[in-house]
């Protein structure tokens, strides 16, 4: 059969067979799910919305209206180092694939070889020989040489993909890839939900400051007039002595929650990229802690599948791992390949007359095979441990859901249990001012001695720090309940494109072009 039929041959062989993909085809895995989460009222059954202007899930945060809040994530999503790094894997993982799919594709290649010694001519051919490709040397010929001392030319290569196993390759590159932009999505969410969260820490501790300073202000005054009723002979020394010792006990509390405000806004720096001087001003601008939305929806844990990243991470690696199950069933079937060489050849003529060396054209094309047959069952363990793996990665997903349903379950019944508490706290607090100012009344009255009003003041400082501390885990309870949920990386999941890669020959140039 002349050659150019052989060709035709291979063409249509690898058009006939390029879709004889081996290996199991991927089915996104079932999962089951509760209809509703748990304590959730059945009208609250519905997407997991906001109640009010900021409806959307994607800008939770922005339901606190806290201008400076906004501004806060803002600035972690763009320039959060965790983020970035995250956003590197993906890109990394993104130029993978396009080599993956480059060996998937013919191969061309510039081989050469020049020989001389002091041997036969025949080892001087085979020195030359020895020096190039395959394929060249398969197109060499010494006919009409006295020796042969110089190849040069095209080589290349292409294996077919019969059996598909680059097309698996491709589905698993690509797979980690949308694995690796969910686990991105995923540290945006935390990232988000630590800013929001570091930001009413540092109100909190501001509120606790202010409170720290009122009562040791209310404290001085208290021990100035009990300082003047001893004077005037009214009371005992050891009131004016209790007042000072509660007076010295409220003033060691202010630096305490000045170096808890610094250390706060250090992590919020840390989130940001940045240095807390550069944020200094911007954390100056707000006031106390945002104002919680009194009613969550959490909507349906089905939405969970196609919101929370990690759940989609997890989906990805198993769609991935089921995809190098056929590329390594695929190496159980046999190996075609193509190669060709194009080029010259060259050497001194064997006829003593000519003195110029002839040169001529040459050129190879023909098919290779590879077929296992005896690896003591080498490949066939890497595809039943590739299996493993798949299941390995399909329980992770399963229980990547049981984590998400059981997180949102504890989020709702802790910010239900933080409101109520607060609530309890707030009611506690104005009974302990109103105790307050009974006690301050009946003393100045002679009804009762001093040491009931230091107890009815104290009982008011600490549930004045106890109620800010409750509003601090009200809105902590509400962070913690959207991050749960996964929303928050809708607005940022667009990447930005990828360098252009270039054939070996062109990016060699640049690169040295760029040193």
């Amino acid at each position: 059969m002349p050659n150019r039929y052989w060709f035709l041959l291979l063409a249509a062989a690898a058009f006939i067979f390029s879709g004889c993909t081996v290996g199991p085809d991927y089915q996104p895995p079932g999962a089951t799910l509760p209809n509703r989460f748990e304590a959730q009222p059945t009208a609250d059954l519905g997407p997991a919305t906001l109640r009010g202007p900021y409806a959307s899930i994607a800008l939770w945060w922005r339901a606190l209206r806290d201008p400076t809040l906004n501004v806060l994530v803002e600035r972690a999503a763009a320039s959060n180092l965790d983020v970035e790094a995250a956003l590197a894997r993906v890109q990394k993982s993104r130029l993978e694939e396009v080599a993956v799919l480059g060996g998937a594709l013919p191969q061309v290649g510039v081989s050469a070889g020049i020989a001389a010694g002091s041997g036969t001519d025949l080892n001087a051919t085979d020195l030359t020989k020895g020096r190039v490709a395959d394929s060249l040397r398969a197109g060499s010929s010494s006919a009409g040489l006295r020796t042969l001392s110089e190849i040069i030319g095209l080589d290349g290569k292409w294996e077919l993909d019969i059996f598909g196993k680059y097309r698996r390759l491709l589905e698993a590159a690509h797979g980690d890839t949308e694995a690796l932009a969910e686990l991105r999505n995923a540290v945006l969410v935390t990232v988000i939900a630590d800013v929001v969260r570091n930001y009413i820490n540092i109100r909190g501790l501001e509120a606790r400051q202010d409170y720290a300073r009122r009562n040791v202000a209310t404290a001085q005054k208290t021990r100035e007039t009990v300082q003047g009723r001893f004077d005037r002979g009214l009371t005992s020394e050891l009131d004016v002595t209790l007042a000072k010792r509660q007076l010295a006990v409220l003033q060691a509390r202010p630096p305490d929650l000045a170096a808890a405000i610094i250390e706060a806004r250090n992590r919020m720096a840390v989130l940001l990229g940045s240095y807390s001087e550069e944020i200094a001003r911007e954390l100056r601008r707000g006031k106390g802690i945002p104002r919680i939305p009194e009613y969550l929806r959490p909507g349906l844990p089905l939405e969970l599948l196609r919101r929370r990243p990690d759940i989609r991470q997890a989906e990805r690696e198993v769609a991935a791992a089921t995809a190098r199950i056929g590329a390594a069933t695929a190496d159980l079937f046999p190996t075609v390949s193509v190669t060709a060489g194009l080029g010259a050849q060259g050497g001194p003529a064997s006829n003593a007359t000519s003195t110029p060396p002839l040169r001529s054209p040459i050129w190879s094309i023909g098919p290779s095979g590879y077929l296992p047959v005896l690896d003591f069952g080498r490949l066939d363990s890497l595809i039943i441990a590739q299996e493993f793996k798949t299941q390995e990665l399909l329980v992770n997903y399963r229980k990547a859901i049981v984590v998400a349903v059981a997180e949102v379950n504890s989020a709702i019944a802790r910010y239900r249990a933080a409101r109520q508490r607060l609530k309890d706290l707030q009611t506690a607090l104005a009974e302990s001012r109103g105790a307050v100012d009974l006690a301050l009344e009946r003393y100045d009255r002679g009804l009762t001695d001093f040491l009931n009003v230091l107890d009815a003041q104290r009982q008011q400082f600490e549930m004045e720090q106890q109620t800010v501390a409750a509003e601090e885990d009200v809105a902590i309870a509400f962070v913690m309940f959207y991050k749960a949920l996964g929303g928050g990386w809708e607005r940022y999941d667009v990447l930005p494109p990828i360098p252009e890669p270039q054939p070996a020959i062109g990016a060699a140039i640049r690169r040295l072009s760029d040193q």
